[in-house]
């Protein structure tokens, strides 16, 4: 078994904490593994439990006798009473870009006790800490809104197909690290919720099957990996007033408004949505290109150019109904 922290595992692996989170924790000596003090960086065992704060956490077997995962073992209470602001949206739908301007805002020079956090597609831990933060992020996930007394949240969508082409590319370079596990399973994806596609031979990695298939091939793949997602789209209530939908296609060119649109929504200060503006125009994806080298190609119907007559009749078989309940075209 390969040597892993506890650090990387929890912030890297997992995406059950996220790194400033876990580093402030750490400075406060707010961290322990197994009732005593646990140096972040000792290699983790399965059965190990970590403390971070007041969350636990347990390290658990991967998907096969060389891996690790994090599970949370604190459950969730049914019904959250704490009012809470939730961004959600998906995979290659400027996830780094909404992050970078939400830390921006959620501090405490501009709200006192202001926080942000992303759970990637961690839904368990989203459900457990949720309620701390001024704004928590969740992706790929239709969030269960009845386990909430007062919730308001933000939606970003993009053309599901877009979001396959953007992902197929993303993916090849092996932009992540759970884009180079061997032969993974599904346990071994929950940072991105992903469904490992049955395409992938022993020993292959999402990343090095992409490299070695054709474009038609590994777009079919991708198919496969988004079935959590897509499905998703599908769970989400298109008419309900505590759950405000942008689309991709909308954002870009208007970001300051959006920003402000969303967080007036959220019923955040007036400091924070000014201050949101701000961000939202200073790291545009459009004027700055998001993280570097996270983004390669802001516009739209970029489908059109790699969709073989066949992956799109494959596409419109299963999804078709998504496409048509968010207003894009089938063709």
């Amino acid at each position: 078994m390969d040597k892993l922290s506890y650090e990387y595992l929890l912030a890297h692996h997992s995406g059950v904490v996220s790194r400033d989170l876990l580093a402030d924790a750490v400075k406060a000596g707010r961290v322990q593994g197994n009732g005593g003090s646990l140096p972040i960086t000792a290699t983790a065992k399965i059965g190990d439990v970590v403390s971070v704060g007041d969350q636990r956490y347990r390290m658990i077997a991967g998907g096969r006798d060389d891996r690790l995962q994090v599970e949370v073992m604190d459950t969730a209470p049914r019904m959250i009473t704490t009012p809470v602001r939730a961004y959600c949206g998906y995979h290659k739908c400027l996830t780094e870009y909404t992050k970078k301007v939400f830390k921006k805002i959620c501090r405490p020079p501009l709200k006192k006790g202001a926080s942000f956090n992303h759970y990637y597609h961690r839904s368990d831990a989203f459900y457990q800490n949720c309620a701390q933060h001024t704004i928590s992020s969740l992706s790929g996930h239709a969030i269960d809104l009845s386990r909430f007394s007062d919730i308001r949240v933000v939606r970003f969508i993009r053309d599901p197909r877009d979001l396959l082409v953007s992902a197929y590319f993303y993916h090849k370079r092996s932009a992540e690290p759970w884009c180079d596990v061997a032969a993974p399973r599904d346990i071994d994806w929950k940072i991105v919720n992903g469904a490992v596609p049955a395409v992938l031979g022993q020993e292959q990695s999402l990343s090095k099957y992409l490299n070695s298939a054709s474009v038609e091939e590994g777009l079919f793949a991708e198919l496969e990996f988004r079935r959590h997602h897509f499905d998703s789209m599908r769970w989400w209530p298109l008419e309900d007033e505590r759950v405000m939908l942008f689309k991709y296609e909308d954002i870009l060119g208007c970001e300051a408004a959006v920003f402000n649109e969303l967080l007036t929504f959220m019923e955040l200060p007036f400091a924070l949505r000014v201050a949101g503006k701000y961000y939202a125009k200073r790291y545009s994806a459009v004027q700055k290109g998001g993280k570097k080298g996270h983004i390669r190609n802001v516009n739209s119907g970029q489908w059109r150019q790699h969709f073989t007559p066949a992956l799109q009749s494959r596409f419109n078989e299963l999804y078709g109904d998504i496409l048509e309940r968010y207003g894009y075209p089938l063709t």
